[in-house]
């Protein structure tokens, strides 16, 4: 498969007994349908991404064709208010990358994770204080 960004020819990699694709150029990933949900299960995946520039991917200018079936890929938000774009395939449902996205999705998910454990405290305070004026509840 060729990169579709810089039209080089993509190297495969294993991760987690997932097969990957790297652009060696510049920096992108190609992922088959369900093989980031796959890689995402492990604790490092993240390390996947060795942040190359990327300078040749971010540059490029033009419809992207998926490296699988050719299909055009599309643009969209990695996740709602992430700001991470990423490009699909609505012909086979795979994944492009482009270099340092990878990291980006970490560093957004670590964040999201976060904003969760914050907000389950603040339930939690709210519990308790609930169950404190109602008398059903002492601190420990």
């Amino acid at each position: 498969m060729d990169c579709p960004k810089c039209k080089k020819l993509l190297s495969s990699g294993i991760f987690a007994d997932v097969v990957y694709h790297k652009c060696e150029s510049c920096g992108g990933f190609w992922f088959d349908k369900d093989e980031l949900k796959e890689i995402k299960k492990q604790k490092d995946w993240f390390k996947l991404d060795s942040g190359v520039s990327g300078a040749t991917s971010k540059s490029y200018r033009g419809e992207l064709k998926c490296p699988r079936c050719d299909e055009k890929l599309h643009t969209i938000e990695y996740a709602q208010e992430s700001g991470i774009k990423v490009d699909i395939c609505s012909g086979c449902d795979g994944l492009w990358l482009d270099s340092g996205e990878l990291k980006a999705i970490h560093e957004a998910c670590a964040t999201w994770i976060e904003k969760l454990k914050e907000k389950a405290e603040e339930e939690l305070i709210a519990i308790e204080l609930f169950l404190i004026e109602a008398g059903k509840f002492s601190p420990q």
